[in-house]
């Protein structure tokens, strides 16, 4: 059988399809990452076979462009990041976003137009039997239309296909229309028949009419190794923090994250810090006793973590609750405030809006997190209703009947605790 994946340029979004792909190709299949040039590198190291004929658009400016459209609009509180520069603004005055926004959009559109092109072109000469697709690559839906196979999306989990909040809800997902441009209807995720979810079954997303794959989450956050000093015998607690790419996005200071690592610090906690160069030299002078990484796989230092404290992504959230660790989430966005209460909703995490919470706020959270038993009982119930869900193994039986015959429904899936 031949698989297809079709990734975009935002790693937090296909890193989630690893698993399932290893699962595939342990199982003797063919399996192809149709993925932008931008990506080929990471998704090598994965051990996967990236065709790099996909075309990058520029999520970090797309949407620091939004944050200043809402800026404007007066939506969003406080100055957002120049969309180009990525520095701090001091007057609104200083970008003409009502002029630059529709010059990137029909930017970004032609990008999209070539990445669809160069999908289709690639899908037509390989033929797949099957297509995966992240959340923001559609290309492989209209791959698998125009093939005459099927295809399954397959979010990170907390996402679902009929989402109607603000901010999660992807509406048009078809803005170049490119599926009319090969006599397609425009696509947008309620055409999805068949969504891989990860999300624990205590935890519900909408679904509207596609099948709900239900999938055991396996945190990969992009390939690492354990230094000696994370397998040494702690005498203290260690709280990790988290400032992923779409955080460094959206601010370059964060004082309710800069609040909650020196309240965790001040009870004696040692603080990891996880993020890109450029997030840490924006973030500046860090107290004593922070020890900062640069892209170090979060799931790898869960495992030796009693909280993390993050931005509110979705696989954050995710690779926590696999690792039943408490959570304090400070999402920057309407996706990642939507993503971070359905996990708080268990009682494993706290929410704050980074955007409208004050120091003495996220302070009081931080150390809830760190200490409070509640919080603590609930994140190794949420552990074990991940751990209940099927491993990407059990998957591979039921995706081969999908290409197989074209149809899957509930009776063919494995049932959730029975690995």
């Amino acid at each position: 059988m031949r698989v297809l994946f079709t990734a975009s340029d935002w790693r937090g979004h296909y890193y989630c399809m690893v698993p399932l792909a290893w699962a595939l190709q342990a199982a003797g299949h063919e399996v192809r990452v149709a993925c932008p040039p931008t990506q080929a590198a990471h998704v090598g190291r994965a051990g996967l076979t990236a065709v790099p004929v996909l075309e990058a658009v520029d999520m970090t400016t797309m949407g620091r462009m939004f944050r200043y459209l809402e800026a404007v609009a007066g939506t969003r509180p406080g100055l957002p990041l120049h969309p180009y520069t990525g520095r701090p603004v001091r007057s609104l005055d200083e970008f003409d976003v009502a002029t630059e926004a529709p010059r990137f959009q029909e930017s970004a559109h032609d990008s999209i137009r070539r990445s669809y092109d160069g999908a289709v072109a690639f899908g037509r000469r390989w033929r797949p039997d099957l297509v995966v697709h992240d959340l923001t690559a559609p290309e492989g839906a209209l791959v698998a239309q125009l093939t005459g196979c099927p295809a399954v999306y397959h979010p990170p989990g907390l996402f679902g296909t009929a989402e109607t909040q603000p901010g999660i809800d992807l509406g048009d997902g078809d803005p170049s229309a490119s599926f009319p441009r090969y006599g397609r209807p425009r696509w947008h995720t309620g055409h999805v028949a068949y969504a891989v979810d990860a999300s624990p079954a205590t935890i519900s997303v909408p679904m509207g009419s596609a099948l709900r794959i239900p999938l055991r989450y396996v945190p990969y956050n992009g390939p690492g190794h354990l230094p000696g000093w994370l397998l040494r015998e702690r005498a203290r607690p260690r709280v990790c923090v988290l400032v992923g790419t779409s955080a460094a996005a959206e601010a370059a200071e964060i004082p309710p994250l800069r609040a909650a690592i020196e309240a965790v610090l001040e009870e004696g906690a040692e603080v990891v810090l996880t993020t890109t160069e450029q997030q840490r030299r924006a973030l500046g002078p860090l107290p004593p006793g922070v020890r900062t990484l640069e892209d170090f796989p979060l799931s790898l230092l869960l495992e030796q973590s009693d909280a993390v404290v993050h931005h509110g992504s979705a696989n954050a959230l995710m690779t926590a609750a696999a690792a039943g660790v408490p959570q304090l989430a400070l999402p920057f966005t309407d996706e990642g405030s939507v993503v971070s209460e359905r996990i708080a909703a268990t009682g494993a995490a706290l929410s704050l809006s980074a955007l409208r919470t004050g120091p003495a706020e996220a302070r009081r959270a931080a150390v809830e997190v760190l200490a409070g038993p509640r919080l603590r009982a609930a994140a190794g119930e949420l552990r074990a209703a991940v751990a209940a869900q099927p491993a990407p193994a059990e998957l591979v039986a039921p995706l081969e009947l999908l290409a197989r015959t074209g149809h899957l429904d509930a009776a063919d899936l494995p049932v959730a605790g029975h690995s």
